[in-house]
Protein backbone atom coordinates (compact mmCIF):
# COMPACT_ATOMS: atom_id res chain seq x y z
CA UNK A 1 0.00 0.00 0.00
CA UNK A 2 1.46 2.96 -1.09
CA UNK A 3 0.94 6.17 0.67
CA UNK A 4 -0.64 7.67 -2.27
CA UNK A 5 -4.05 6.03 -0.82
CA UNK A 6 -4.27 8.26 1.94
CA UNK A 7 -5.46 11.30 -0.69
CA UNK A 8 -9.58 9.79 -1.33
CA UNK A 9 -10.77 6.42 0.20
CA UNK A 10 -11.70 4.72 -3.09
CA UNK A 11 -14.91 2.15 -3.00
CA UNK A 12 -13.84 -0.11 -6.21
CA UNK A 13 -16.79 -2.59 -6.14
CA UNK A 14 -20.17 -2.55 -3.07
CA UNK A 15 -19.04 -4.50 -0.33
CA UNK A 16 -18.54 -7.25 0.21
CA UNK A 17 -16.65 -7.70 -2.93
CA UNK A 18 -16.50 -11.42 -4.70
CA UNK A 19 -13.07 -11.86 -3.01
CA UNK A 20 -14.15 -10.74 0.44
CA UNK A 21 -17.62 -13.41 -0.38
CA UNK A 22 -15.04 -16.06 -1.32
CA UNK A 23 -12.76 -15.63 1.24
CA UNK A 24 -16.03 -15.28 4.30
CA UNK A 25 -17.36 -18.28 2.74
CA UNK A 26 -14.16 -20.21 4.02
CA UNK A 27 -14.40 -18.48 7.28
CA UNK A 28 -18.01 -20.07 7.95
CA UNK A 29 -16.64 -23.49 7.42
CA UNK A 30 -13.37 -23.05 10.25
CA UNK A 31 -13.83 -20.23 12.58
CA UNK A 32 -16.55 -20.57 15.83
CA UNK A 33 -19.46 -18.46 15.22
CA UNK A 34 -19.74 -15.27 17.70
CA UNK A 35 -15.98 -15.65 18.56
CA UNK A 36 -14.99 -12.83 15.73
CA UNK A 37 -18.71 -11.05 15.67
CA UNK A 38 -21.54 -12.11 13.28
CA UNK A 39 -20.92 -13.17 9.96
CA UNK A 40 -24.43 -12.18 8.46
CA UNK A 41 -22.30 -8.55 9.42
CA UNK A 42 -19.18 -8.59 7.68
CA UNK A 43 -18.68 -6.34 5.10
CA UNK A 44 -14.86 -6.82 3.37
CA UNK A 45 -11.96 -9.12 4.60
CA UNK A 46 -9.15 -6.93 5.41
CA UNK A 47 -5.99 -7.08 2.97
CA UNK A 48 -3.70 -4.23 4.67
CA UNK A 49 -3.44 -1.20 6.72
CA UNK A 50 -1.32 1.57 6.43
CA UNK A 51 -1.84 5.49 8.42
CA UNK A 52 -5.87 6.16 8.64
CA UNK A 53 -6.54 4.15 5.83
CA UNK A 54 -7.73 0.42 5.74
CA UNK A 55 -7.53 -1.81 2.32
CA UNK A 56 -9.97 -5.38 1.72
CA UNK A 57 -9.14 -7.76 -0.96
CA UNK A 58 -11.22 -6.30 -3.27
CA UNK A 59 -9.05 -3.39 -3.46
CA UNK A 60 -11.66 -1.19 -1.39
CA UNK A 61 -10.29 1.62 0.54
CA UNK A 62 -11.92 2.98 4.14
CA UNK A 63 -10.74 6.02 6.28
CA UNK A 64 -10.01 4.45 10.04
CA UNK A 65 -12.28 5.14 12.34
CA UNK A 66 -11.94 2.08 14.56
CA UNK A 67 -7.94 2.15 15.00
CA UNK A 68 -7.52 -1.56 15.36
CA UNK A 69 -10.64 -1.25 18.21
CA UNK A 70 -8.23 1.13 20.10
CA UNK A 71 -4.60 -0.46 19.64
CA UNK A 72 -3.63 1.72 16.46
CA UNK A 73 -3.62 5.40 18.29
CA UNK A 74 -0.22 6.04 16.22
CA UNK A 75 -1.98 4.42 12.77
CA UNK A 76 -1.43 1.29 11.51
CA UNK A 77 1.64 0.10 11.07
CA UNK A 78 3.65 2.79 11.71
CA UNK A 79 7.30 2.39 10.52
CA UNK A 80 9.03 3.38 13.48
CA UNK A 81 7.16 0.91 15.54
CA UNK A 82 7.70 -1.90 13.32
CA UNK A 83 11.51 -1.12 12.75
CA UNK A 84 11.83 -1.75 16.66
CA UNK A 85 10.01 -4.67 17.27
CA UNK A 86 11.53 -6.51 14.21
CA UNK A 87 15.13 -5.80 15.71
CA UNK A 88 13.95 -7.16 19.04
CA UNK A 89 12.23 -10.23 18.27
CA UNK A 90 15.89 -11.05 15.81
CA UNK A 91 17.72 -10.15 19.09
CA UNK A 92 15.65 -11.86 21.54
CA UNK A 93 12.85 -13.73 20.05
CA UNK A 94 10.17 -15.12 22.32
CA UNK A 95 12.14 -14.72 25.46
CA UNK A 96 10.12 -16.11 28.48
CA UNK A 97 12.62 -15.54 31.77
CA UNK A 98 12.15 -16.46 35.27
CA UNK A 99 13.70 -15.48 38.51
CA UNK A 100 16.97 -15.98 37.12
CA UNK A 101 16.85 -13.73 34.72
CA UNK A 102 14.89 -10.17 33.04
CA UNK A 103 15.32 -8.47 29.50
CA UNK A 104 16.55 -4.94 29.95
CA UNK A 105 13.43 -4.08 27.37
CA UNK A 106 11.56 -4.57 29.81
CA UNK A 107 13.00 -2.18 32.66
CA UNK A 108 13.45 0.40 29.82
CA UNK A 109 9.62 0.72 29.19
CA UNK A 110 8.70 0.55 33.26
CA UNK A 111 10.85 3.54 33.29
CA UNK A 112 9.21 5.06 30.25
CA UNK A 113 5.78 4.15 31.69
CA UNK A 114 6.18 5.49 34.83
CA UNK A 115 7.70 8.81 33.85
CA UNK A 116 3.97 9.34 32.51
CA UNK A 117 2.31 8.64 35.76
CA UNK A 118 1.65 10.34 38.98
CA UNK A 119 4.84 10.32 41.04
CA UNK A 120 2.76 8.02 43.96
CA UNK A 121 2.53 5.33 41.07
CA UNK A 122 6.35 3.42 41.51
CA UNK A 123 6.06 0.29 40.36
CA UNK A 124 4.95 -1.77 37.12
CA UNK A 125 3.41 -5.48 36.53
CA UNK A 126 3.72 -6.34 32.86
CA UNK A 127 0.84 -8.46 31.23
CA UNK A 128 -0.42 -9.76 27.30
CA UNK A 129 -3.84 -7.83 27.16
CA UNK A 130 -6.46 -5.45 29.05
CA UNK A 131 -8.08 -8.39 30.33
CA UNK A 132 -5.44 -9.86 32.25
CA UNK A 133 -4.64 -6.39 33.40
CA UNK A 134 -7.75 -5.78 35.26
CA UNK A 135 -7.60 -9.52 36.53
CA UNK A 136 -3.77 -8.85 37.63
CA UNK A 137 -5.41 -5.28 39.27
CA UNK A 138 -8.59 -6.83 40.91
CA UNK A 139 -6.36 -9.70 42.32
CA UNK A 140 -3.23 -6.85 43.74
CA UNK A 141 -6.01 -4.86 45.28
CA UNK A 142 -7.57 -7.66 46.93
CA UNK A 143 -4.19 -9.21 48.71
CA UNK A 144 -2.77 -5.63 49.40
CA UNK A 145 -5.90 -4.85 51.44
CA UNK A 146 -6.93 -8.68 52.68
CA UNK A 147 -10.52 -7.48 51.85
CA UNK A 148 -13.21 -9.30 49.30
CA UNK A 149 -14.92 -7.11 47.54
CA UNK A 150 -14.95 -4.69 44.76
CA UNK A 151 -16.81 -1.90 44.08
CA UNK A 152 -17.57 -1.56 39.63
CA UNK A 153 -20.20 0.71 37.70
CA UNK A 154 -22.64 -0.81 35.63
CA UNK A 155 -22.28 -0.70 31.79
CA UNK A 156 -18.42 -0.89 32.08
CA UNK A 157 -16.42 -3.72 30.19
CA UNK A 158 -12.93 -5.70 31.20
CA UNK A 159 -12.99 -8.39 28.83
CA UNK A 160 -14.56 -10.91 28.26
CA UNK A 161 -12.93 -13.74 30.84
CA UNK A 162 -15.22 -14.85 33.77
CA UNK A 163 -13.25 -12.08 36.41
CA UNK A 164 -13.68 -9.80 33.57
CA UNK A 165 -17.70 -10.55 33.10
CA UNK A 166 -18.06 -10.35 36.87
CA UNK A 167 -16.84 -7.00 37.18
CA UNK A 168 -17.87 -5.57 33.73
CA UNK A 169 -21.51 -5.23 33.45
CA UNK A 170 -21.99 -4.24 29.56
CA UNK A 171 -24.46 -6.45 28.25
CA UNK A 172 -26.90 -9.17 30.48
CA UNK A 173 -27.22 -12.00 27.42
CA UNK A 174 -23.09 -11.36 27.71
CA UNK A 175 -22.30 -12.16 31.49
CA UNK A 176 -25.77 -14.84 31.67
CA UNK A 177 -23.48 -17.86 32.10
CA UNK A 178 -20.96 -16.13 34.04
CA UNK A 179 -23.86 -14.49 36.94
CA UNK A 180 -24.22 -18.03 38.41
CA UNK A 181 -20.61 -17.83 39.68
CA UNK A 182 -20.17 -14.41 40.30
CA UNK A 183 -19.23 -12.95 44.14
CA UNK A 184 -16.87 -10.50 45.67
CA UNK A 185 -18.67 -7.74 43.96
CA UNK A 186 -21.31 -4.90 44.20
CA UNK A 187 -22.24 -2.37 41.54
CA UNK A 188 -23.41 1.18 41.28
CA UNK A 189 -24.82 2.81 37.84
CA UNK A 190 -22.08 4.76 36.29
CA UNK A 191 -22.93 8.52 36.25
CA UNK A 192 -24.55 8.42 32.54
CA UNK A 193 -25.56 11.95 32.16
CA UNK A 194 -28.24 11.43 29.21
CA UNK A 195 -29.53 7.94 30.54
CA UNK A 196 -28.85 7.79 34.50
CA UNK A 197 -32.03 6.81 36.87
CA UNK A 198 -30.39 8.58 40.01
CA UNK A 199 -31.32 12.04 41.08
CA UNK A 200 -29.43 13.62 43.71
CA UNK A 201 -30.87 13.82 47.06
CA UNK A 202 -28.95 17.35 47.77
CA UNK A 203 -29.28 19.07 44.37
CA UNK A 204 -26.56 17.76 42.69
CA UNK A 205 -25.80 16.38 39.21
CA UNK A 206 -25.23 12.73 38.40
CA UNK A 207 -21.79 12.20 39.39
CA UNK A 208 -23.33 13.55 42.89
CA UNK A 209 -26.10 10.97 42.78
CA UNK A 210 -24.15 8.29 41.65
CA UNK A 211 -21.41 9.04 44.69
CA UNK A 212 -25.19 9.14 47.15
CA UNK A 213 -26.16 6.10 45.71
CA UNK A 214 -22.60 4.34 46.76
CA UNK A 215 -23.35 6.14 50.60
CA UNK A 216 -26.96 5.37 50.93
CA UNK A 217 -27.93 2.24 49.28
CA UNK A 218 -24.14 -0.04 48.83
CA UNK A 219 -23.32 0.55 52.27
CA UNK A 220 -26.15 0.52 53.93
CA UNK A 221 -27.67 -2.12 52.52
CA UNK A 222 -25.21 -4.50 51.01
CA UNK A 223 -21.67 -4.28 52.36
CA UNK A 224 -19.47 -2.78 55.14
CA UNK A 225 -17.15 -0.14 53.93
CA UNK A 226 -14.27 -1.86 55.54
CA UNK A 227 -15.06 -5.14 53.36
CA UNK A 228 -14.15 -3.60 49.85
CA UNK A 229 -10.59 -3.66 48.99
CA UNK A 230 -10.85 -0.98 45.97
CA UNK A 231 -12.97 0.98 43.53
CA UNK A 232 -12.66 -0.43 39.50
CA UNK A 233 -13.91 2.55 37.46
CA UNK A 234 -13.25 3.31 33.20
CA UNK A 235 -12.27 7.34 33.49
CA UNK A 236 -14.65 7.06 30.31
CA UNK A 237 -16.79 4.40 29.51
CA UNK A 238 -15.51 2.98 26.19
CA UNK A 239 -17.55 -0.28 25.14
CA UNK A 240 -20.85 1.20 26.72
CA UNK A 241 -20.62 4.31 24.06
CA UNK A 242 -17.84 6.61 25.36
CA UNK A 243 -19.70 8.22 28.36
CA UNK A 244 -18.30 11.04 29.97
CA UNK A 245 -18.76 11.70 33.80
CA UNK A 246 -19.73 14.40 35.40
CA UNK A 247 -16.91 16.80 36.17
CA UNK A 248 -17.33 15.78 39.87
CA UNK A 249 -17.65 12.00 39.65
CA UNK A 250 -13.97 11.22 40.03
CA UNK A 251 -12.88 13.57 42.65
CA UNK A 252 -16.03 12.76 44.65
CA UNK A 253 -14.64 8.53 44.05
CA UNK A 254 -11.57 9.99 45.44
CA UNK A 255 -12.63 11.06 48.48
CA UNK A 256 -14.91 8.02 49.14
CA UNK A 257 -11.83 6.06 48.76
CA UNK A 258 -9.85 8.01 51.03
CA UNK A 259 -12.43 8.20 53.57
CA UNK A 260 -12.73 4.14 53.91
CA UNK A 261 -9.30 3.02 52.54
CA UNK A 262 -10.29 1.89 49.21
CA UNK A 263 -7.74 1.53 46.51
CA UNK A 264 -8.88 3.66 43.31
CA UNK A 265 -8.20 1.61 40.31
CA UNK A 266 -8.77 3.41 37.03
CA UNK A 267 -8.87 1.49 33.55
CA UNK A 268 -6.91 2.52 30.93
CA UNK A 269 -6.85 0.43 28.70
CA UNK A 270 -9.04 1.97 26.07
CA UNK A 271 -8.62 5.60 26.97
CA UNK A 272 -5.22 5.94 27.22
CA UNK A 273 -2.33 6.41 25.09
CA UNK A 274 -3.27 9.84 23.69
CA UNK A 275 -6.99 8.65 22.78
CA UNK A 276 -8.97 11.56 25.29
CA UNK A 277 -6.51 14.00 24.20
CA UNK A 278 -4.02 13.29 27.21
CA UNK A 279 -1.68 10.54 27.94
CA UNK A 280 -4.64 9.29 30.44
CA UNK A 281 -8.25 10.44 29.94
CA UNK A 282 -8.31 10.80 33.97
CA UNK A 283 -5.42 13.86 33.49
CA UNK A 284 -9.23 15.83 32.91
CA UNK A 285 -9.84 16.02 36.40
CA UNK A 286 -8.10 17.07 39.40
CA UNK A 287 -7.51 12.98 40.23
CA UNK A 288 -4.83 10.80 40.93
CA UNK A 289 -5.37 6.71 40.90
CA UNK A 290 -3.46 4.20 43.62
CA UNK A 291 -3.64 2.01 40.34
CA UNK A 292 -3.71 2.13 36.45
CA UNK A 293 -4.48 -0.62 33.64
CA UNK A 294 -3.13 -0.48 30.70
CA UNK A 295 -3.53 -1.71 27.45
CA UNK A 296 -4.35 -1.53 23.77
CA UNK A 297 -2.61 1.47 22.25
CA UNK A 298 0.79 1.07 24.70
CA UNK A 299 2.21 -0.99 21.79
CA UNK A 300 1.15 1.06 18.78
CA UNK A 301 -1.28 -1.59 17.57
CA UNK A 302 2.05 -4.11 17.01
CA UNK A 303 2.35 -6.86 19.65
CA UNK A 304 0.33 -7.59 22.42
CA UNK A 305 1.06 -6.04 25.81
CA UNK A 306 -0.65 -4.33 28.97
CA UNK A 307 0.42 -3.35 32.33
CA UNK A 308 -1.04 -2.34 35.45
CA UNK A 309 0.99 0.27 37.17
CA UNK A 310 0.57 1.17 40.80
CA UNK A 311 1.70 2.61 44.05
CA UNK A 312 4.57 0.38 45.04
CA UNK A 313 3.27 -0.55 48.54
CA UNK A 314 0.50 -1.81 47.04
CA UNK A 315 2.54 -4.06 44.97
CA UNK A 316 4.72 -4.87 47.93
CA UNK A 317 1.83 -5.44 50.04
CA UNK A 318 0.13 -7.78 47.44
CA UNK A 319 3.21 -9.60 46.01
CA UNK A 320 0.87 -11.15 43.59
CA UNK A 321 2.04 -13.60 40.95
CA UNK A 322 0.08 -12.34 38.33
CA UNK A 323 2.37 -12.91 34.85
CA UNK A 324 2.22 -15.04 32.12
CA UNK A 325 4.39 -16.46 29.19
CA UNK A 326 4.79 -13.22 26.34
CA UNK A 327 3.57 -10.71 29.29
CA UNK A 328 6.76 -7.90 28.76
CA UNK A 329 7.59 -9.33 25.73
CA UNK A 330 10.72 -7.80 24.73
CA UNK A 331 9.57 -6.72 21.21
CA UNK A 332 6.22 -5.69 22.84
CA UNK A 333 8.05 -3.23 25.00
CA UNK A 334 10.16 -1.84 22.57
CA UNK A 335 7.13 -1.09 20.36
CA UNK A 336 5.45 0.58 23.96
CA UNK A 337 8.47 2.87 24.17
CA UNK A 338 8.82 4.08 20.27
CA UNK A 339 5.06 4.74 20.85
CA UNK A 340 5.33 6.89 23.57
CA UNK A 341 8.21 8.54 21.61
CA UNK A 342 5.82 9.23 18.99
CA UNK A 343 2.81 10.19 20.74
CA UNK A 344 5.32 13.25 22.50
CA UNK A 345 7.51 14.38 19.75
CA UNK A 346 4.94 14.56 17.35
CA UNK A 347 2.54 16.39 19.46
CA UNK A 348 -0.43 13.83 19.22
CA UNK A 349 -2.43 15.19 22.22
CA UNK A 350 -2.78 18.46 21.28
CA UNK A 351 -3.97 17.06 17.90
CA UNK A 352 -5.99 14.42 19.22
CA UNK A 353 -8.06 17.72 21.42
CA UNK A 354 -7.98 19.95 18.21
CA UNK A 355 -9.70 17.76 15.94
CA UNK A 356 -11.96 15.98 19.00
CA UNK A 357 -13.20 19.63 19.34
CA UNK A 358 -13.81 20.04 15.94
CA UNK A 359 -15.62 17.07 15.51
CA UNK A 360 -17.85 17.20 18.45
CA UNK A 361 -19.35 20.57 17.02
CA UNK A 362 -19.71 19.04 13.79
CA UNK A 363 -21.77 16.04 15.46
CA UNK A 364 -23.56 18.64 17.50
CA UNK A 365 -24.66 20.67 14.25
CA UNK A 366 -26.20 16.78 12.49
CA UNK A 367 -27.87 16.41 15.69
CA UNK A 368 -29.63 20.26 15.47
CA UNK A 369 -30.65 18.46 11.88
CA UNK A 370 -31.74 14.88 12.42
CA UNK A 371 -33.63 13.83 14.90
CA UNK A 372 -32.75 10.31 15.18
CA UNK A 373 -29.49 11.52 16.72
CA UNK A 374 -30.35 11.18 21.11
CA UNK A 375 -27.23 11.98 21.90
CA UNK A 376 -23.69 13.19 20.76
CA UNK A 377 -20.47 13.18 23.55
CA UNK A 378 -16.62 12.77 23.67
CA UNK A 379 -13.51 13.84 24.52
CA UNK A 380 -10.44 14.21 22.54
CA UNK A 381 -10.47 11.61 19.22
CA UNK A 382 -13.11 9.59 21.29
CA UNK A 383 -16.80 10.66 20.19
CA UNK A 384 -20.31 9.03 19.97
CA UNK A 385 -23.42 9.20 17.93
CA UNK A 386 -26.44 7.34 20.02
CA UNK A 387 -29.46 6.90 18.23
CA UNK A 388 -33.01 7.22 19.72
CA UNK A 389 -36.33 6.13 17.68
CA UNK A 390 -38.02 8.93 20.23
CA UNK A 391 -36.22 12.11 21.16
CA UNK A 392 -38.60 12.23 24.72
CA UNK A 393 -38.60 8.50 25.44
CA UNK A 394 -34.97 8.15 24.75
CA UNK A 395 -36.14 4.42 23.10
CA UNK A 396 -33.23 2.90 21.45
CA UNK A 397 -32.54 2.46 17.94
CA UNK A 398 -30.12 -0.68 16.96
CA UNK A 399 -31.45 -0.78 13.57
CA UNK A 400 -30.78 2.70 12.96
CA UNK A 401 -27.59 2.54 13.87
CA UNK A 402 -26.61 -0.84 11.72
CA UNK A 403 -28.18 1.12 9.01
CA UNK A 404 -25.57 4.04 9.53
CA UNK A 405 -22.85 1.61 9.88
CA UNK A 406 -23.84 -0.24 6.38
CA UNK A 407 -24.47 3.10 4.80
CA UNK A 408 -20.61 4.01 6.47
CA UNK A 409 -19.26 0.79 4.91
CA UNK A 410 -20.08 1.21 1.70
CA UNK A 411 -18.87 4.61 0.97
CA UNK A 412 -15.34 3.96 2.58
CA UNK A 413 -15.91 4.51 6.01
CA UNK A 414 -15.00 2.08 8.64
CA UNK A 415 -15.94 2.82 12.22
CA UNK A 416 -16.44 0.86 15.84
CA UNK A 417 -20.33 -0.23 15.62
CA UNK A 418 -21.33 -4.17 16.78
CA UNK A 419 -25.08 -5.71 17.09
CA UNK A 420 -25.10 -4.93 20.97
CA UNK A 421 -24.84 -0.69 20.11
CA UNK A 422 -27.56 1.35 19.17
CA UNK A 423 -24.55 3.89 18.86
CA UNK A 424 -21.59 4.01 16.51
CA UNK A 425 -17.78 5.27 17.65
CA UNK A 426 -15.20 7.30 16.28
CA UNK A 427 -11.77 6.60 17.03
CA UNK A 428 -9.40 7.17 14.48
CA UNK A 429 -5.81 7.16 14.82
CA UNK A 430 -5.03 9.63 16.95
CA UNK A 431 -2.20 10.83 14.24
CA UNK A 432 -5.05 10.95 11.85
CA UNK A 433 -4.74 13.77 9.17
CA UNK A 434 -7.57 16.51 9.54
CA UNK A 435 -8.75 16.34 6.21
CA UNK A 436 -8.97 12.40 6.19
CA UNK A 437 -10.86 13.14 9.28
CA UNK A 438 -13.37 15.61 7.73
CA UNK A 439 -13.91 13.65 5.39
CA UNK A 440 -14.90 10.63 7.27
CA UNK A 441 -17.49 13.24 9.28
CA UNK A 442 -19.11 13.91 5.64
CA UNK A 443 -19.49 10.31 5.68
CA UNK A 444 -21.13 9.73 8.31
CA UNK A 445 -23.17 12.83 8.28
CA UNK A 446 -24.37 11.41 5.06
CA UNK A 447 -25.29 7.80 5.86
CA UNK A 448 -27.54 9.61 8.79
CA UNK A 449 -29.51 11.67 6.04
CA UNK A 450 -30.13 9.09 3.89
CA UNK A 451 -30.68 6.29 6.75
CA UNK A 452 -33.38 9.16 7.96
CA UNK A 453 -35.14 9.23 4.16
CA UNK A 454 -33.00 11.42 2.68
CA UNK A 455 -32.11 10.75 -0.96
CA UNK A 456 -28.95 9.15 -1.83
Amino acid sequence: MTTTMQRVPLIRTRPPGPESRKLMERERRVLAHGAYGEWDQRFFIAARAQGSLIEDVDGNRYIDFGAGWGTNNVGNCHPEVYEVVEAALREQGVACWTSAANSWQRIELAERLLEVCPKRIERVVFLTTGTEADEAALRIMRRASRRPIVLTFYGQYFGLSYSGQAVGTLNAEMRGDVMPFVSGYVYAPYPNEYRSPLRSRTGGGVGRATIEYIEDVLLAHEVQPELIAGVIVEPVIGEGGILVPPDDFLPGLRALCDRHGWYLCIDEVLSGFGRCGRMWAYEHWPVEPDLIVIGKGISGGSMPIAAVAARGDITEKADAYVASTYSGHPAACMAGVKTLEILQRDRLFEHATRLGERGLARLRGMSAKHTAIGDVRGKGLWLAVEFVKDRQTREKDHAFAAEVNRLCLENGLYLVHDSISWFVRIQPPVNIPAALFEQGLEILEDAIRVASGGSR
